[in-house]
């Protein structure tokens, strides 16, 4: 596995950036370590859009959701998230599992809370490195709810748990459903994407 010392990175949508831009930043990143990323993208098809991103691509392994079955690529593989929604996201960290990943943000899906929660490196403003500010209570409550999610939060002791918990965030503030996924992402046990997407059922319903 790669050396943990090599931060993952984030590249944050930016149109003037363009997604051309960011995968020549995401391979100068990876090229600077000696690395040697898999792709890991919401379907094939992208590639055609994207040319920097279709000859990085010549020779590599890339995942989607639609092949992972059939894939051979491991796990604890560095590993480049082309404009992941929730489903791709988690299936590169799955891969990565661990290692260095370099994330290129969709204009339409925030991977910011992601980035905060693992302390990426953000590729377009030098020196900035993603952080979260907690309490020890905000802390000790996400901690509670990777807890309560034994069976991924579906046996009825975990939903119990889990709409408790949800109400005692939201009356502490603290009911931010990206906030809570990307905690799962990085530090929980239960980051699977089926039970992601019922936990951020169960948080819609806490909000009300």
């Amino acid at each position: 596995m790669v050396s943990s010392e090599i931060r993952s990175a984030f590249i944050p949508f930016d149109h003037e950036v363009g997604y051309e831009r960011a995968v020549a930043l995401a391979a100068a990143y990876f090229n600077e370590f000696g690395l040697r990323p898999v792709i890991v993208a919401p379907n094939k098809a992208v590639l055609e859009f994207n040319e920097r991103l279709k000859h990085y691509s010549k020779g590599r392994d890339v995942v989607t959701p639609m092949n992972e079955n059939r894939s051979r690529v491991g796990h604890g593989v560095p590993v480049l998230i082309y404009v992941p929604a929730l489903k791709e996201l988690e299936l590169g960290l799955r891969h990565a599992n661990g290692a260095p990943v370099v994330v290129i943000e969709d204009q339409f899906n925030s991977c910011v809370a992601w980035a905060d929660e693992t302390g990426a490196i953000n590729l377009l403003e030098a020196g900035k490195v993603h952080a979260v500010d907690r309490t020890p209570e905000h802390e000790e409550l996400l901690e509670a709810i990777d807890f309560a999610g034994n069976n991924g939060w579906s046996d009825d002791y975990g939903k119990r748990d889990l709409r408790k918990l949800l109400a005692e965030a939201k009356r502490a503030g603290w009911l931010n459903k990206d906030d809570i996924v990307a905690y799962q992402l990085v530090k929980g046990r239960h980051h699977h994407y089926h039970s992601l997407v019922y936990l951020q059922e169960e948080i819609d319903k806490a909000a009300g």
